[in-house]
């Protein structure tokens, strides 16, 4: 698990793991946008995926906490690394919204090994 800071850093996170801004971009909507993360995991932290991958991003706002929407995705996952894009709506117009990838602090949580049951009555 670990807590990013928007520029990448590790404010605290499990040891091992290491994040960067680097990404393939090639799947963004054209050139100048924040990009996005990539979290490489140290070897064996998963055994095999699919696993389990929670993520949050914390509201991204210039003038406030309740400036914008956000949303967080992840993609390329593997057993090596997942890349993380956030998205925030930074202008507010009555003709809708307008969707770009930012940078942000946000939070990963990783849950591996998970035995799903199911429970009959």
């Amino acid at each position: 698990m670990g807590k990013i800071a928007a520029d990448s850093s590790i404010i605290e996170a499990t040891p091992g793991i290491s994040v960067s801004t680097v990404i393939d971009d090639t799947n963004l909507f054209g050139s100048g946008h924040a990009g996005g993360y990539t979290v490489t995991l140290p070897a064996r932290l998963v055994k095999n995926k699919p696993y389990v991958l929670m993520l949050t991003a914390e509201n991204y706002g210039e003038d406030g906490p309740d400036y914008v929407i956000t949303s967080i995705c992840s993609r390329n996952e593997t057993n090596d690394s997942f890349e993380v894009l956030i998205w925030a709506d930074r202008v507010q117009t009555l003709s809708g919204y307008t969707f770009t990838t930012v940078r942000t602090d946000w939070q990963f949580v990783i849950f591996r090994n998970i035995r799903f049951w199911r429970f009959w009555s």
